[in-house]
């Protein structure tokens, strides 16, 4: 079984934005101030299977231990253990002599049926010559009874040959029905994983009982990993944006992932949804002894400040007297209030601005 950890930190920190080439003119809520959220959470292989039988019976043979990769092209199953058919492969053996019998007794009646219909068109014509002869007066009134007896007798036997027939082919098709169900019953005793996945746990032997919904063995799925993420809604509001930031705590290393998941109903204690982000498991650089489960992400994600701000290029920031304002295509002064500045610029409270403000320098 797998427990998911998930440590979330809203840090709301103002983000450092790499150097930017200032143009001649400036649009700045196109720049709106961003803090970082981070979060912290755990890898987990993306799909987890867990094999059991519904059917009592004891084991005969384990084919894969704890560690073990299931041989074959990805996604076939293949046969992981072998519970004891010794008794349902008598059963098919004795309903295959039963196939084979309903057959050849179903092949006899077709030629049975073959020699009657030749008899039958024989008797038929003889009957039509002896009536005939009867009347040119060439024939007794006996030879002719004996005729339509006869024709009368050739009839019913072929009637009898039919139905002989069809019940031979129902007993063949349900000696292949019985056949295709002792195939059916062997098979469920032979139980099977997908072929490339990873044995995570063993938990039986050869010889021990089977308890019908027992866990006997569990598979895990690493072609690829899965994090989860409690997000607020503003946070998954700017998932779309690309912003999403991947980094393994140990080594710092970038790692790439996707949102695959968001969930539609909320903690009712947090409002938070849980966000499911899958990773690839080549985006992962794994030691020796590493299996990509367990591993700690970091998770960062720039969200728009609450406070409006807006970033401005140092050269575009004027002052008037004791007032910091920012100049308009059409010439027009706005009061603005800075907040903060770094080397790229300042963040400033833009009070009046218009959103669709295109700022020049003073």
């Amino acid at each position: 079984m797998f427990y998911t950890l998930i440590w979330t930190l809203s840090i709301a920190t103002f983000c450092v934005p790499t150097p930017i080439d200032t143009p001649d003119t400036w649009r700045p809520f196109d720049h709106p101030s961003v803090s970082t959220r981070s979060f912290a959470a755990f890898s987990r292989p993306g799909r987890v299977l867990t094999v059991a039988s519904d059917i009592p019976q004891r084991v005969h043979q384990v084919l894969f231990d704890e560690g073990d990769m299931v041989p074959g092209q990805y996604g076939t199953m293949v046969s992981i253990i072998l519970l004891d058919s010794s008794v349902e492969k008598e059963m098919l053996r004795g309903s295959q002599i039963a196939l084979e019998i309903s057959t050849n007794e179903e092949i006899r009646a077709k030629l049975v049926m073959g020699q009657m219909e030749t008899a039958a068109r024989i008797l038929s014509r003889d009957l039509q010559r002896i009536r005939e002869l009867h009347t040119r007066g060439d024939a007794s009134e006996s030879a002719l009874d004996q005729a339509i007896l006869a024709e009368e007798e050739a009839r019913v036997s072929l009637e009898i040959a039919q139905v002989t027939r069809t019940a031979a082919a129902a007993a063949s098709l349900a000696a292949a029905s019985e056949v295709a169900v002792n195939v059916a019953r062997i098979d469920k005793l032979s139980l099977k994983a997908p072929a490339g996945w990873r044995v995570e746990q063993r938990n039986t032997e050869p010889g021990a009982g089977v308890v019908p919904g027992e866990p006997l063995m569990v598979f895990v799925d690493l072609s690829y990993f899965e994090i989860d993420v409690q997000m607020v809604e503003e946070e998954i509001q700017v998932l779309s944006t690309g912003s999403l930031k991947i980094q393994r705590v140990s080594s710092g290393a970038p790692i790439a992932g996707t949102v695959k998941f968001v969930a539609a109903i909320p903690d009712l204690l947090t409002r938070r949804r849980r966000v499911v982000i899958r990773i690839p498991a080549e985006e992962i650089d794994l030691d020796l002894l590493e299996t990509g489960g367990g591993i700690e992400m970091r998770v960062s994600l720039d969200v728009p400040n609450q406070s409006g701000g807006v970033r401005v290029p140092h050269r575009f920031l004027g002052r008037r007297l004791e007032q910091w304002v920012l100049k308009t295509e059409n010439g027009k002064l706005h009061v603005v209030t800075p907040v903060r500045s770094d080397e790229d610029g300042w963040i400033v409270l833009p009070g009046d601005l218009p959103a669709a403000a295109v700022i020049v320098a003073p």
